[in-house]
């Protein structure tokens, strides 16, 4: 009995007890050897200096998966394991945030969690000698350190950093066991040439860690979303462009955080001069796709439909996913599946993972009037294990 309730629990704490393959290989990021693409967001996940929105990775997973995002970058490690298999169980991976003085714990702890996609040192550090007795060697030399130690504890996952710009030719030198370069890119719309600047030095694999505008326009003195919605169109398809040398971005940021430039209670417009579409000034507290009260902007619709293309035209899948066809959607009462394909197995899961519908065989339609109104994902398997996901809404 002892012996059961262990197992048992085992896979409540994790969806798999199975640690994925996740490498690189020249300039590709691979899980189970098929290529990944990072279609992402940074997730600040939550309270800052005294804010308090109420929200939390709950509502926030919805919001995720329906802008079609694939993965978020963390700026501090998530030790929640219900947070963990929530985003695992809605298709999110997570480019994990470590802190270099206090690490090895973690990595251990949750190296197989398949949620997962990679370990991260560092964001914009280089900007910041004076954390390093003002010699940016230091910080160098420690982040060799930290991924020399990830790897030699988790061989199966590759480790990143979040460089400020374009990394120098000492810092490559001095960080051999990196093996992804993120970079925190602010050059107007331009963020994608940084891309050929440290392609064109090393053949280390890269993306862009941060990139993206803000919504309220410093030169009129208030909100404009529909500026920040065309920087984003501009900035996002510009990087994705260079898919040969790029493992994809990390959009700047799901959303706005009201303590970053004054009164945490109220949205401030305060921030600084930066090279930022479309007035040249970083309003730090606008930077989100959705507002601190997860409602979405225009941004966000565009983060979508750019992203829902990328990750239709990198699925290595892609005419099987052509082939199996859901309708209608959103839907009220019987959703329809059309597909050449003998199914194996069918299933329907709520955003968080809970399984709602189970089936066996070639069904072709679903009576969905008895579900809550809602995001639901269905899967697909067919006779030849290939699973296929797709996206639906009960009205």
């Amino acid at each position: 009995m002892r012996k059961f309730i262990f197992i048992f629990l085992i896979f409540q704490i994790y969806p798999s007890i199975f640690s994925q393959n996740i490498y690189v290989e020249d300039r590709k990021l691979y899980v189970d050897d098929t290529e990944y693409r990072v279609n992402g967001i940074c997730y600040a996940r939550g309270e800052g200096n005294g804010e308090n929105s109420g929200f939390s990775y709950l509502d926030d997973i919805p919001l995720l998966v329906e802008a079609n995002i694939n993965t978020i970058r963390t700026y501090s490690a998530i030790t929640n394991v219900a947070e963990l298999n929530a985003f695992h169980n809605a298709g999110i991976k997570i480019i994990m945030s470590l802190n270099e003085n206090s690490y090895t714990w973690y990595v251990n702890q949750f190296k197989d969690h398949p949620a997962i996609l990679m370990w991260e040192f560092g964001n914009e550090f280089n900007y910041h000698p004076e954390w390093f007795g003002n010699n940016i060697q230091n910080w160098y030399d420690k982040l060799e350190e930290c991924a020399a130690t990830v790897k030699s504890l988790d061989p199966n996952h590759p480790v990143s950093t979040g460089h400020g710009e374009v990394p120098s030719q000492q810092a490559l030198n001095s960080c051999p066991s990196v093996d992804i370069w993120g970079m925190n890119v602010y050059r107007w719309t331009d963020s994608a040439s940084a891309i050929d600047d440290l392609a064109a030095i090393t053949d280390k694999a890269i993306y862009i860690s941060e990139a993206g505008a803000d919504s309220f326009d410093s030169n009129n003195g208030l909100e404009n979303q529909q500026l920040q919605s065309a920087a984003t169109q501009v900035i996002l398809n510009s990087i994705l462009e260079k898919s040969d040398l790029s493992i994809g971005v990390t959009l700047f940021e799901f959303c706005d955080e009201w303590w970053k430039a004054g009164n945490p209670n109220q949205q401030d417009a305060g921030g600084f001069p930066n090279s930022i579409p479309y007035d040249s000034f970083a309003n730090e507290e606008y930077w989100g796709i959705v507002t601190r009260d997860r409602i979405p902007k225009q941004a966000f619709y565009t983060v979508q439909e750019i992203y829902e293309q990328a990750s239709l035209g990198f699925s290595s899948d892609y005419n099987d996913y052509k082939a199996v066809t859901i309708y209608p959607n959103p839907v009220v009462d019987i959703l329809h599946i059309k597909t050449p394909h003998q199914l194996g197995f069918i299933y329907i899961t709520n955003i968080f993972g809970k399984m709602v519908y189970k089936n066996k065989g070639n069904i072709t339609q679903i009576d969905v009037s008895d579900f809550a109104p809602g995001l639901y994902i269905l899967k697909t398997i067919d006779k030849n294990d290939l699973e296929i996901r797709q996206k639906f809404i009960i009205k």
